[in-house]
């Protein structure tokens, strides 16, 4: 069993003002937006079907400028309840980039592009600037109550921000230089990062004008992104308990939200909100999530309103789908239950799995640029896909699957291209069954298994918990340089023999396991039992790897049973002579867990009842005929 060192529990430093920048910039706040209203059938126009359609958007300012035009716009924002008797405005900020070839007789399509969480319009400058020098129309703007645009943030909900996108739409829909699929119909994708790529689905869902879409480091269900809970690895929410708080994450774009106005005061809805930056109720439902430890039902259902999986049966276009590996905020499980869904209706879709994300938002050398398609692989996959989804061009789009793998030796000078693997479906590859045994040992063979048990503590609130990471600023110094670490006595653990040769794991691992818990309320969520599962890399030298700082954790419907857990979805190679250590964990800093202390015990009945059995996603031969990657017998 492996030792990893115990750290100080290290104090929050996350500054609730941070905002990302770029294009994958962050994503909402933790609470929900305020309608949990159904997306309704659109008309053709792009309108809510019996809505009295509001003109197009009106430019009401342009400022001349070298690379492109400013742009400043009237949009309305109807109120859910009575519709346009109660209609205001909203400033929306943005500029124009139009090709300098482009004219009425040679129109090009036109892409929309908006910031993530915190951002603005510029973030988007340098891909617009691109896009534009390759034969396309693109308007960047910021988000509602984001970067200047006035009125809340309501967390990329159809009924506001995809109304306020599409009726944008109808303003580029009206600009002579853009190709038109008929009247009031640009011919048009969108792309964009976190808050910026959720907002592509409720556009698209709302306004049958999209033609396709990109959206990168966003979520399937918000509910899910913010307060997890891997219990349910078909991600059968519906059957799930209530997560696990992402309170580091929730509180860092919550204040993010809060500094808005303060940062923008000419956007400063009036009369002021008394939740500044928010509709009013998110603040309470921030409030109560962090008060109770997780979210209740009415914020769940709102939450969920929000998130495509509420939706996405209204999208019937081409999607590509870009996910980061180093994602504790939208991970790749949420991308994978997206391709699902999108590929269930018979959607064009496909499925990037990328080196970066919200932990990290530092692309690899050659996989992303902004000024040269040699330099920049993802570019590339972009620019091919609306070429030929808007250029109706004769383009190959690849496979359906590809993925980064940061163990491949490529020329950093050029394109991340040889790094990428590629799949024609999810999931990849093959299953490796490792048994857990009572011994401590994960085992290829289920009857070299032993019974047995572990237990350990969960702590009193306040004690020095497992540290995985801050979130939202892992990447920087000094927390980049704290290890992970689990206090004795607090977690179980279960460990292979040395690797026989190397191991490559692509996907998402499944945990079957019995475990028995200190009885709890079961009408109390706050007191039902929770425990974060993770996978380290235990090198020769007895260096320990959390793979990108991803933990995975677990509310228990009942206080003890065989229980399912799905493990963060990775890509990671595991070297010869490594080993691999599952550890169930009683508490994670970055999360609000169980708040019931005691004893937890793992059960192991290899040879009565079902399997303790963690199923591990290779992409490399499992089973050869000199015994696989494990040692002889184990």
């Amino acid at each position: 069993m492996a030792r990893r060192p115990l750290s100080r529990a290290p104090a929050l430093a996350v500054a609730l003002g941070l905002a990302f920048a770029g294009i994958g910039g962050g994503t909402g706040s933790a609470a929900a937006s305020t309608e949990a209203a159904p997306v309704r059938p659109m008309s053709h126009s792009g309108r809510f079907a019996g809505f009295v359609p509001p003109p197009p958007a009106k430019v009401t300012s342009h400022s001349p400028g070298v690379k492109g035009r400013g742009f400043r716009a009237t949009i309305y924002r109807w109120d859910v309840k009575t519709g346009p008797k109660r209609a205001t405005t909203c400033s929306v900020l943005g500029e124009l980039f139009v090709p300098a070839a482009a004219s009425a007789a040679r129109p090009d399509p036109v892409i929309l592009t908006t910031n993530g969480f915190g951002g603005s319009y510029t973030d988007q400058v340098p891909l617009a600037e691109l896009a534009s020098r390759m034969g396309y129309v693109v308007l960047t703007y910021s988000g509602l109550g984001m970067g200047g645009s006035g009125c809340d943030i309501e967390l990329d909900s159809p009924l506001w921000d995809g109304e306020a996108a599409s009726q944008l739409i109808s303003y580029l829909g009206d600009l002579a230089v853009v190709l038109k699929d008929g009247t009031d119909d640009p011919r048009l994708g969108m792309i964009g990062g976190s808050y910026g790529g959720e907002v592509q689905f409720a556009t698209a869902a709302i306004d049958p004008r999209v033609d396709t879409i990109v959206p990168i480091i966003t979520w399937d269900d918000l509910a899910y992104s913010l307060a997890p809970n891997n219990a349910s690895p078909a991600f059968d929410r519906a059957k799930a308990a209530p997560g696990v708080l992402k309170w580091e994450w929730a509180s860092l774009f919550f204040g993010d939200g809060l500094a808005e106005p303060f940062q923008n005061p000419t956007a400063t809805p009036f009369p002021p909100s008394s939740c500044p930056g928010f509709d009013p109720r998110i603040c309470t439902a921030f409030l109560g999530s962090v008060g109770y430890g997780y979210p209740g039902t009415s914020v769940v259902s709102m939450l969920r309103a929000d998130s495509v999986v509420s939706y996405y049966k209204h999208i019937r276009i081409p999607v590509m789908l870009w996910q980061g590996e180093d994602d504790s905020l939208f991970n790749i499980a949420e991308a994978v239950a997206n391709y699902r869904l999108f590929r269930s209706i018979g959607d064009p879709t496909k499925l990037v799995l990328q080196s970066w994300g919200h932990s990290d938002l530092s692309p690899a050398p050659g996989e992303l640029s902004y000024t040269s398609l040699a330099h920049g692989y993802e570019t590339v996959l972009a620019m091919d896909w609306f070429a030929k989804y808007l250029k109706h061009q004769a383009v190959s789009t690849g496979p359906a699957v590809e993925y980064f793998r940061p163990w491949v030796h490529y020329d950093r000078a050029k394109s991340a291209a040889p790094a990428y693997g590629t799949a024609a479906s999810w999931p990849v590859g093959t299953t490796l069954k490792l048994y857990l045994s009572g011994s401590g040992a994960l085992v290829s063979r289920v009857g070299a298994a032993s019974a047995g048990s572990e237990s350990f503590v969960n702590p009193p609130a306040g004690q020095p918990g497992s540290y995985s990471e801050t979130s939202g600023v892992q990447d920087e110094a000094p927390f980049s340089d704290i290890p992970p670490s689990d206090p004795p006595g607090t977690f179980a653990s279960f460990e292979t023999a040395p690797l026989r040769r190397a191991l490559d794991s692509v996907g998402i691992p499944i945990l079957h396991f019995e475990l028995s818990a200190p009885a709890a309320s079961a009408t109390d969520p706050a007191l039902e039992p929770v425990v974060f599962a993770k996978l380290y890399d235990v090198s020769p030298s007895g260096k320990v790897t959390l793979v990108n700082r991803l933990v995975s954790p677990a509310r228990l419907a009942a206080a003890s049973g065989q229980f399912t857990v799905a493990l963060p979805g990775v890509v990671h190679r595991y070297a010869k002579g490594d080993r691999i250590e599952l550890v169930i964990a009683a508490s994670d800093q970055a999360y609000q867990g169980d708040r019931v202390p005691g004893v937890i015990t793992v059960e192991v009945s290899p040879h009565a009842g079902p399997q303790s059995v963690l199923d591990l996603p290779v992409v490399s031969p499992a089973n050869e005929r000199s015994g696989g990657p494990l040692a002889t017998g184990a």
